[in-house]
């Protein structure tokens, strides 16, 4: 017997769950948040959450790795390739792109960052399966531009670096437009600086540890 959940009506219904989720826990919490607020925006009967998630709880696990895989599926062929300098500019790319890409609902952003910031079960779920790859890639790339004889805890700091100016305009887009609106209008200027920032720090540490100064 076929799985009816797994038909056509019904992976749209989800769909719909999902996408009328997102801008609900977005907008209210989710806490706040309640089914019927999700059901009435996705047009679907309340019982569609019960024979799909069992729960508002695993609905919003359910959205939170939908939010995180729009994200990891802009992933470019580019950014695997070229020198360790291009793929570091090809992720950052990637991220500030999130930014102008008008296809990404606008909710995501603004879950993510709220889950980023009171994290619940639901990042704990994901972390392994979608973030720690990624962030294990970064942390290669930044080995690569730095050296081998650079620290582990150095290299994990240094990708930390790379990740918080991107994720800053990114996830406090808003501030940074009422403190200064004109950065955030050239996307391309941002990945520049970002990218020849990020080099000037990382060889600038390859120097250093390579001639033997650095602080213990």
């Amino acid at each position: 017997m076929p799985n009816v959940k797994n038909n056509v009506a019904a992976q749209e219904t989800r769909r719909k769950l999902i996408e009328a989720a997102g801008e609900v826990f977005a907008e209210r919490g989710l806490h706040a948040a309640t089914i019927k607020q999700i059901t009435d925006r996705a047009g679907v009967n309340t019982a569609a959450i019960n024979y799909h998630f069992s729960d508002k709880f695993e609905l919003y696990a359910a959205v939170i790795r939908h939010a995180l895989s729009l994200t990891l599926e802009r992933r470019s062929a580019a950014r695997t390739m070229g020198s360790h300098e291009q793929q570091l500019r090809a992720y950052v790319a990637e991220v500030i792109g999130d930014l102008y890409d008008s296809s990404l609902p606008a909710w995501r952003t603004t879950l993510l960052g709220h889950e980023l910031a009171q994290p619940t079960a639901a990042l704990d779920a994901v972390v392994d399966e979608l973030i720690r790859p990624r962030a294990r890639f970064v942390q290669s790339i930044v080995r690569g531009i730095a050296g081998s004889k650079v620290p582990e805890k150095q290299v994990l700091r240094a990708a930390l670096s790379v990740w918080a100016q991107c994720f800053i305009l990114v996830y406090n887009s808003e501030l940074i437009r009422r403190l200064n609106p004109d950065v955030l209008r050239d996307s391309e200027g941002l990945v520049e600086h970002i990218t020849e920032f990020s080099m000037a720090a990382l060889v600038a540490m390859r120097k250093r540890y390579q001639g033997g100064r650095h602080r213990r």
